[in-house]
């Protein structure tokens, strides 16, 4: 059905073609384009098909009759519709390998409302996680209430205060710590794998930002986090936007893309958008960890285990 799908749109892809001679170069160089669009849509109808009803609302076996009666299942279409769309820019673009899956999600990303999960096509995701960063953290940053594992990955907060030596980017009142490198430039992706359902703040802030006493985390503040408190959710914008519990995440992705101006969170287990703040940088960004209570434990995950399609 969605090969079927694609052929309705060869005119599309017909106007952004020039014309070939008629040759048996041509001939040959068609032939060989049809047959790799072809293979590049059976892996998305494969991909489509294995994604469960959770995420994209409709059973496999559905799909062909969904897609026939388009006015009679609008509703579980909607869901459907990223994946549809990501094909038709593959059918726009010769690149698909890196081109589509950046322009696509630097679209999307300006463009979708806060709030509403959005599924990652699997080409993107693959395209995401290749920016895998190494995050360890910084001893010299983190409140004196908070603990460190030796190996610098995982942050809880201690049962008693530690005697530590004084740092001017240390938090004093706040339950934060920084990672140990910062970012200014590229694109860079992490995931932090949140244990025990407790409260937390991950994110991203600058190296001048303020770290004494207690203040809000907003973007003018030089604070780009996501808030998960007792009884809510937000992206700490100002005013705060709250965002639906059903988007807090037992593993969040956290990608930076610093020349484009944008620091998403993503759901790392169902591969689906949770918010992004866009703007634009100056200085190195570094990324951002508060347990916020005494049950919350907070571990980054290595890059060579990080969440693949």
């Amino acid at each position: 059905m969605i090969l079927e799908w694609a052929d309705e749109l060869r005119h599309v892809d017909k106007l952004l073609k020039t014309s070939r001679a008629e040759s048996k170069k041509g001939e040959k160089k068609a032939k060989e384009d049809k047959e790799e669009a072809q293979l590049r849509m059976m892996e998305w109808a494969k991909e489509l098909q294995e994604k469960t009803e959770q995420i994209c609302g409709v059973q496999s076996d559905e799909l062909g009759k969904m897609l026939r009666l388009l006015g009679l299942k609008k509703k579980r279409l909607g869901n459907l519709l990223p994946l549809m769309e990501f094909i038709t820019w593959s059918l726009l673009k010769e690149d698909s390998t890196t081109a589509v899956p950046q322009m696509w999600l630097l679209t999307k990303q300006r463009t979708w409302k806060a709030g509403i999960p959005r599924w990652i096509p699997n080409s993107v995701w693959s395209w995401i996680s290749s920016a895998a960063a190494d995050v360890i953290l910084d001893p010299n940053t983190n409140n004196s209430w908070l603990q460190l594992s030796d190996d610098q990955r995982m942050v809880q907060e201690s049962h008693r205060e530690a005697d530590l030596p004084y740092s001017p980017q240390r938090f004093d009142s706040q339950p934060c710590v920084l990672g140990w490198e910062g970012y200014g430039s590229g694109r860079h992706f992490w995931e932090v794998e949140i244990a025990n359902n407790g409260y937390w703040r991950i994110g991203m802030t600058t190296a001048d930002s303020k770290r004494q006493g207690h203040f809000p985390m907003h973007p003018k503040q030089r604070y780009w986090t996501l808030w998960r408190s007792t009884h809510k959710f937000y992206a700490c914008t100002k005013p705060e936007t709250e965002l639906p519990n059903s988007l807090i995440p037992r593993r969040i992705g956290i990608y930076l893309d610093y020349e484009e101006g944008q620091i998403s969170f993503y759901n790392a287990e169902t591969k689906t958008h949770i918010y992004t703040f866009t703007g634009s940088f100056k200085g190195k960004l570094y990324p951002l960890f508060a347990p916020m209570d005494g049950r919350t434990l907070l571990r980054i995950i290595p890059p060579s285990q990080i969440s693949e399609f």
